[in-house]
């Protein structure tokens, strides 16, 4: 049952006969009511639903950095949407959902005009701890010393990610994480990227590399 909230000429939410209202964005829409087919999936469609799922079950785990990192797409497409279009086209290798899987050198956990890590690296010299460093560019003009780094780390064997956002300044140029003590011996992808010190700008983030935790 449809529920009118202005009168019959109104929007409204619901099935109505043979349509369904709602509001998306802000704004009343309206669609066809969906009908049930018995028809078995094509593979395509099985390929497409699998590579879907697997990028969008990756990224909901990161979705607060999603949300910071893809926030200048907010024209009529959610931070979510936006990095889940661009991953689906650029972060996906194989043919099928035989063989679908993350190419993690091309996450992107954030796009935009800031300068990005450059000369990123990480050493690994101590237990549990990745050290990562940077080039402090701030003097090139179009960012500043004060852009504070966002940092990301993938287990992929734990299948166990490792965030922390606003951690240090970028004039500073190396940080130490930490990561959980049972990541001793497992290999783990890393990304960094800088966020403005008032939130409004952001840096593409970085692929670093992968590397092995003592």
């Amino acid at each position: 049952m449809g529920k009118y909230f202005k009168g019959i000429l109104g929007p409204f939410s619901g099935l109505v006969g043979t349509v369904v209202g709602a509001v998306w964005n802000g704004i009343a829409v309206m669609r066809s009511r969906p009908t049930k087919s018995n028809r078995p999936a094509t593979q395509a469609q099985l390929n497409t639903q699998f590579k879907l799922a697997l990028v969008t079950g990756f990224l909901r785990r990161i979705k607060l950095l999603i949300n910071k990192g893809y926030q200048q797409f907010n024209n009529g497409i959610t931070p979510m949407n936006a990095a889940t279009a661009y991953h689906l086209k650029n972060a996906v290798t194989g043919t099928s959902s035989l063989n679908y899987a993350i190419d993690y050198e091309k996450v992107v956990f954030s796009q935009g005009n800031l300068l990005p890590a450059a000369g990123a690296q990480v050493q690994i010299t101590t237990a549990a701890r990745l050290n990562f460093s940077w080039l402090n560019d701030a003097t090139l003009g179009s960012t500043g010393g004060t852009d504070l780094a966002t940092f990301m780390v993938y287990n992929l064997e734990k299948d166990k990610f490792v965030t922390l956002a606003g951690a240090v300044a970028r004039s500073a140029a190396a940080f130490v994480l930490q990561v959980p003590p049972d990541f001793s011996g497992d290999d783990v992808h890393c990304w960094m990227a800088f966020v403005s010190f008032d939130g409004k700008e952001v840096s593409d983030s970085t692929y670093v590399g992968e590397f092995t935790v003592l």
